[in-house]
């Protein structure tokens, strides 16, 4: 992440093409795929695209779910397709069940930096400027895979707080859920977030991860992002 923080240019990412999915989908006859949100990314159209061709001329269950999320939002979905494969569940309930749970599922983030948003013109030169002079820390937030400003606070302690009220607000009871934290370079972040978030909820579990080369191209270090 050194090397993006401190490149003046912006750093460029590419989806998997549709002959790279193909290639996987020779090697099982039931597949899954969980995909960055098809607002930020062409990852999900590719994987349909590779699926409607493959099954074509070949026998498979393939179902491309878009996460409408990223991160700790596609592991989350990840481990929940693992449960249900372990309780047993077909592929067809499998499906269903998972769908109902991705639009059900929240997401909230939480930038140290916007340098990328900034390089790739997502965010105004000037905005980003008055943002960091102003220690400005929204808390972000995953609608309908589209991002967007949940809540505006300033600096970090008062950002993650706010994340913390938010999550334990949302609703009475947590022992059937599990809640996926994913951070950029901010491994002591996510440790205190986990603690303060275990004083106040009741989670089934809380899971620590770090964020892959896509996600964190854009969290920058020291991004945290939730979800469950």
């Amino acid at each position: 992440m050194k090397n993006v923080d401190e490149s003046k240019t912006a750093p460029t990412t590419a989806a998997p093409s549709p002959n790279l999915f193909m290639e996987k989908f020779k090697e099982k006859k039931e597949i899954f795929i969980v995909t960055i949100s098809s607002k930020l990314s062409a990852t999900y159209n590719n994987a349909t695209l590779a699926k409607n061709m493959f099954l074509e001329e070949n026998e498979a269950k393939i179902h491309v779910f878009d996460s409408k999320s990223a991160a700790s939002g596609e592991t989350l979905i990840a481990l929940k397709i693992k449960e249900y494969i372990e309780a047993g569940l077909n592929f067809e309930d499998i499906v269903s069940k998972v769908e109902d749970f991705i639009e059900n599922m929240k997401t909230y983030f939480i930038l140290d930096k916007f340098d990328t948003l900034v390089k790739n013109g997502r965010m105004s030169k000037f905005t980003g400027t008055i943002a960091k002079a102003l220690s400005f820390k929204p808390v972000m937030e995953a609608d309908n895979g589209q991002i967007g400003v949940f809540a505006k606070t300033r600096g970090y302690n008062n950002a993650a707080n706010k994340l913390v009220d938010t999550i334990a607000e949302t609703y009475d009871n947590f022992e059937n859920k599990t809640l996926i934290i994913a951070h950029c370079d901010a491994a002591d972040r996510a440790k205190n977030l986990k603690n303060n978030v275990s004083k106040r909820c009741n989670f089934k579990n809380i899971e620590i991860v770090e964020t892959g080369m896509l996600s964190s191209v854009y969290a920058n270090t020291g991004g945290v992002i939730v979800a469950f």
